[in-house]
């Protein structure tokens, strides 16, 4: 077994790290998850430079699993598994964005909030909203507020300190005999990745480190500070600590620099420490059965001596120590499912699906794969013919094993949502439908050049946003001043990511994120007549895709279409009712016009949105005093909903007024 980085032994011994009193009895429960972070960029799993001390030493007094997987290498997914205690087949959140955890889904936190614990989360991204799900049996549920953050494509995130002083809040009104099971998410290690003023020191202190291994040091400092605040109100006894991830980072392993597109370990293999250590193990136990994330719910209950049938569906048994009675057969006869759906809901690749088991990880695909645990440097599919049969028909059995459960809900996205995950680097335009693993679907294997444009796509759009300023302009609603030279340098990053887009498009016709962010961008560099018919293409494919309707909104009503472009917004907000900007936009659109019934109405519409600062909501009392004395002017006209949009008034405009017929 490897050893603990040097560094980590000497912070462990200077912490005093020793084993919670044997047989004390547990009560509660903190889960901490760090986004994106791979297992060998820490201490415990031997990175030489890591700085995980708090991770580290829960591990000596704990136990630290050495071959942990996530279930999806993306957020939500994988956090649904987390919660519920099941594989995504199972849960059937298969992808951020565009699936949510219906009312019907079952989480640990409705368990143990039943049971009288206090519940609280506290998350750094949009992917975790309220809006997908998870906030189900959660007293307190508290995520980024992204009305007050901007949009397009500009990095969002809730730092770990915002994340931390939330928790430290609610900590301090806890009850000192509450019982309480704790969730505290981390976002800073996902990409793009960056130090803050000040974390970094000389070359020398950092040599071999790089940004990657500076923001996992900050969520390993702030870990520490909850856990400390804990111990400080004596909240610490009869505590159960796990520190795991979501999923990792490839960092260029395989072709891939972030994550989502493939199921190797670079993405799929996450820590996992747990103190006190379950039974059969000893403090400071390195663990080597292959475990799962999805197991992480139903411990929690076993550790607790809840019954297991508080959560029927989560799987069973608990993480096994490697020791336990019933333990030597385990690494052989636990199967773990893996699973990449992205591939296919953002870009329309083949799915893939994978097992672990028996020593090896076998991962189905156009062209599928097979390798000894730990080692995936050579596919040995064709020399381990046998072995690849025997895993496949295991790949087969654990899906029928745990069948869809019809939790899932189709994700209700708006324009700001879309430009909140883009801003993520999510492509987050997937429509669901169709067949994920279509063997006729291309192997994302075959993609890699792609995926990298795709990379310098969202660094170049980065990158203009940021000297365009349009993510102030697109929560404020007005143009910003932008200085001659710096418009010129933002408009060419435009113009390269188009470019690069050109090229992708080639290759992948019926990528239906392709025409979504082509079209932002010509949009963006004022050339609407070019990114209407885009627009009106893609919607084609996906009628109810709100943020598409918005811009071709957007797109109709700079090229002299109005009445088309307000008919369009209508119908993006009868897909999307909770839509502030497209509200506001309707509100602009029908002033302009002086169409004062449609005005006031809309105005009425926006003064009822949650979202909004005292100075807009001041706007809106007096755009409505000028609206009312337009009307009184007029004859006193009550204020005019929007007609009733049909489903057959979902084709776009221009294409539905050149039907014969159809009222053109």
């Amino acid at each position: 077994m490897a050893l603990l980085a040097p560094a980590a032994v000497a912070a462990c011994a200077a912490d005093g790290a020793g084993p919670d009193a044997a047989g004390a009895a547990l009560r509660s429960v903190v889960l901490f998850t760090w986004d994106t972070t791979r297992a060998d960029r820490l201490g415990s799993y031997g990175h030489a430079v890591a700085r995980t001390p708090t991770f580290d030493t829960l591990a000596t007094r704990g136990a630290l699993y050495l071959r942990a997987y996530a279930a999806s290498p993306v957020t939500l997914p994988s956090h649904t598994t987390i919660l519920t205690g099941t594989y995504p087949c199972a849960h059937g959140v298969r992808d951020n964005a565009i699936f949510q955890a219906g009312d019907g889904a079952r989480l640990l936190s409705e368990a143990l909030q039943e049971q009288g614990f206090a519940t609280a989360a506290f998350v750094g991204t949009f992917v975790l909203d309220p809006k997908f799900g998870l906030a189900q049996g959660f007293d307190v549920y508290d995520a980024p507020d992204v009305t007050t953050i901007g949009l397009g494509w500009n990095v969002i995130e809730r730092p770990a300190d915002q994340v931390t002083q939330s928790a430290l809040r609610w900590i301090d009104a806890l009850k000192a005999d509450q019982r309480f099971f704790l969730w505290v998410h981390y976002y800073d290690p996902h990409a793009p990745h960056e130090a803050l003023p000040g974390e970094r020191g000389d070359a020398a202190a950092e040599a071999g480190r790089d940004e990657y291994d500076t923001e996992i040091t900050r969520c390993d400092a702030h870990t520490r500070t909850i856990l400390d605040r804990l111990a400080a109100r004596g909240l610490d006894q009869g505590l159960l600590t796990l520190i795991t991830a979501d999923h990792g980072e490839s960092h260029g392993d395989h072709g891939e620099m972030t994550h989502g597109n493939f199921v190797y370990d670079a993405t799929m293999r996450v820590p996992l420490a747990m103190a006190p250590p379950p039974a059969g193990a000893l403090p400071g136990a390195r663990l080597e059965t292959p475990v799962s994330t999805v197991d992480l719910a139903g411990t929690i209950l076993a550790r607790l001596g809840l019954d297991r049938g508080t959560l029927p569906e989560a799987r069973t048994p608990p993480l096994p120590a490697d020791d336990d009675a019933d333990g030597a057969d385990a690494a052989a006869s636990r199967a773990i499912w893996l699973e990449a759906l992205t591939p296919y809901f953002s870009h329309r690749w083949h799915g893939l699906r994978a097992v672990v088991w028996n020593g090896f990880k076998y991962i189905a695909a156009p062209r599928p794969e097979l390798y000894r645990i730990g080692d995936e440097r050579e596919n040995l599919h064709a020399t381990e013919a046998e072995t690849a049969t025997r895993l496949a028909a295991r790949l087969a059995a654990l899906e029928r094993e745990h069948p869809p459960l019809g939790w899932e809900a189709a994700g209700d996205l708006s324009s700001e949502d879309m430009g909140h995950l883009q801003a993520l680097g999510y492509a987050a335009a997937g429509v669901i439908g169709g067949d994920p693993i279509d063997p006729s679907l291309p192997d994302p294997k075959d993609r890699i050049g792609d995926l990298k444009k795709l990379d310098q796509v969202t660094i170049e759009l980065f990158t203009a946003t940021r000297l365009l300023k349009l993510d102030v302009a697109l929560r404020t609603g007005r143009v910003q001043p932008v200085a001659p030279e710096q418009r010129q340098k933002g408009v060419e990053h435009m113009a390269r990511a188009r470019a690069l887009l050109a090229e992708i498009r080639a290759a992948n016709p019926e990528d239906p994120f392709l025409d979504q962010v082509e079209s932002q961008i010509l949009l963006n560099l004022d050339r609407p007549d070019e990114a209407a018919p885009m627009i009106e293409r893609a919607l084609l494919r996906a009628p109810r895709n709100m943020p598409l309707r918005y811009n071709l909104a957007v797109a109709y009503s700079r090229t002299g279409r109005m009445e088309m472009a307000i008919r369009e917004m209508e119908k993006a907000i009868t897909i999307e009712r909770r839509s502030l900007q497209g509200r506001r936009w309707l509100v602009q659109a029908t002033v302009n016009l002086r169409d004062w019934p449609a005005a006031a109405w809309w105005l009425d519409e926006l003064a009822t949105m949650p979202g909004q600062t005292e100075a807009d909501h001041e706007g809106i009392r007096r755009a409505r005093a000028r609206v009312a004395t337009e009307l009184q002017k007029s004859g006193g006209a009550a204020p005019r909903p929007p007609a009733p949009v049909a489903e057959a008034e979902l084709m776009p405009e221009a294409l539905r007024q050149a039907v014969p017929g159809d009222g053109s």
